[in-house]
């Protein structure tokens, strides 16, 4: 576990300081279309992560994705995943250090964990 968050943790690293050389070219048309195509529910998961998958059985279970319209990003293999996974938790005051998976990101709210997250989904989709 401790290793996948330190590989995570770098490939997030990696993927931000890539991404450094644009953040300061912002076009706010461009911005203000990326907000407003911004999903409100995303699930930040990782293939290899257990935790990701009690989250996707209880997910497949109960329907969830069907009943939330929410759209699933995995983080290890895709690197815009991975760049949003950060840009998210930071809106969440997540430290990197702190960063990992399963993440659930509610339209500006971060639920952080499988019980976090299923208690969210038994909440909202019952």
């Amino acid at each position: 576990m401790i290793k996948r968050i330190i590989t995570l943790s770098s490939l997030l690293f990696l993927c931000l300081a890539l991404s450094a050389c644009g953040l300061n070219n912002k076009n706010t048309n461009s911005d203000s279309l990326a907000k407003a195509s911004d999903p409100k529910l995303i699930l930040f998961y990782s293939n290899s992560c257990p935790h990701c998958k009690i989250v996707e059985q209880y997910m497949g279970e109960n329907n969830i994705q069907a009943k939330s319209g929410i759209v699933l990003k995995e983080v290890s293999g895709d690197k815009s995943a991975a760049q949003d996974l950060v840009a998210k938790a930071a809106k969440c005051n997540i430290s990197q250090s702190d960063l990992g998976v399963p993440l659930l990101w509610n339209d500006g709210k971060c639920f952080v964990g499988d019980k976090d997250i299923v208690a969210f989904f038994g909440e909202q989709y019952k």
